[in-house]
């Protein structure tokens, strides 16, 4: 049987019909067969019972995996709620090999696919700037991350770090860094990396 059958089968009740029309018709035989008041020897009950079962047991299991398959759909695929976390396992792959010029082209090829994830221009941002040592290529991916419209609080937080630290040590901008160090500050509030942004600020200025 193809998989389409098998699909067509089970998600249409095709079991549950079959095990409905079984169990129908045992309880037929066994009244039948002792005479329960009114079935006393009616044969003919049993190819309608049989009948009756597949009907209840089909409409049945169609209820149940209909109910069973969205509640799964919630679970396993929630992209409805946006809430569905692509995997990338073919780009780790490239990563474990060494290929990480590779890896890095893969995740701009993701980013361009997906403009609003801020997930793989950082990605491409750590493998610039820890193994292909391009602080230029690094930085503008931070950039691009931190502008995404869905990144969360903490990778602005900690893409802005990056950016900072990139400023302060292969691009020796230090004013630059200065700048983003005050736009950390008022983004970030009360957080430990703004505080740790405020005592940086704090040493330049007085050195």
């Amino acid at each position: 049987m193809k998989t389409e059958q098998i699909t067509d089968f089970t998600h249409g009740g095709g079991i549950h019909g079959a095990v409905g029309a079984g169990v129908m018709l045992i309880f037929s035989i066994i009244a039948v067969g002792l005479g329960f008041p009114g079935m006393g020897g009616k044969w003919w009950i049993l190819p309608v019972a049989m009948l009756l079962g597949w009907v209840l047991g089909r409409g049945m299991g169609a209820f149940i995996l209909g109910a069973s398959g969205t509640a799964a759909g919630q679970v396993y695929a929630p992209a409805a709620a946006g809430t569905y976390a692509m995997t990338f396992s073919h780009i780790d792959t490239l990563e474990a090999r060494g290929d990480h010029r590779g890896a890095a082209s893969a995740w701009d090829a993701v980013a361009i696919e997906q403009p609003n994830n801020p997930w793989p221009l950082i990605r491409a941002g750590e493998l610039y700037l820890r193994t292909l040592h391009d602080p230029a290529m690094a930085l503008e991916r931070f950039r691009m991350a931190r502008d995404a419209a869905s990144i969360s609080a903490e990778h602005h937080r900690y893409v802005s770090q990056k950016i900072i630290d990139l400023h302060l040590g292969p691009l020796q901008d230090e004013g630059r860094a200065l700048v983003e160090m005050r736009r950390l500050i008022d983004t970030h509030p009360g957080t430990r990396e703004a505080e740790g942004a405020r005592e940086a600020l704090a040493a330049i200025k007085a050195r």
